[in-house]
């Protein structure tokens, strides 16, 4: 399932505290109740893929691409002094003649594209 407002997931997700626990595993504060946190987990694939899992309920639900997991990809491109987008269409990633991702979830159509660009 993917989100309906990705870019208002997206700006909440600036706003939560996130922390490196291993090379691919994140913890990322909650938004509605701050003394829980989320485990992310992070893998990349060979061909421009991104797996990630939270364990939020949205999550544990078949959500994919929660506040959280934007979160964690932010926190790790900052690292590259990269910034993120993230879009509900391939064409729309595309015009912003950035290097793109795809966030990938169960099923075939279940994506989000994400431009990555140098952070100002």
């Amino acid at each position: 399932m993917i989100p309906k407002h990705v870019k208002k997931l997206q700006s909440d997700s600036r706003h939560l505290k996130t922390r490196l626990h291993t090379k691919n595993t994140l913890v990322v504060e909650s938004d509605s109740n701050p003394s829980m946190q989320y485990v992310v987990s992070v893998k990349f694939g060979k061909q421009g893929e991104v797996y990630a899992r939270c364990t939020c309920d949205w999550a544990r639900h078949h959500g994919m691409g929660c506040s959280h997991v934007m979160a964690a990809l932010e926190f790790l491109a900052s690292s590259k002094n990269r910034t993120l987008s993230f879009w509900t269409n391939e064409d729309d990633a595309k015009r912003q003649k950035q290097r793109t991702f795809k966030l990938v979830g169960g099923g075939r159509k279940n994506r989000i594209w994400i431009t990555s660009r140098n952070a100002a």
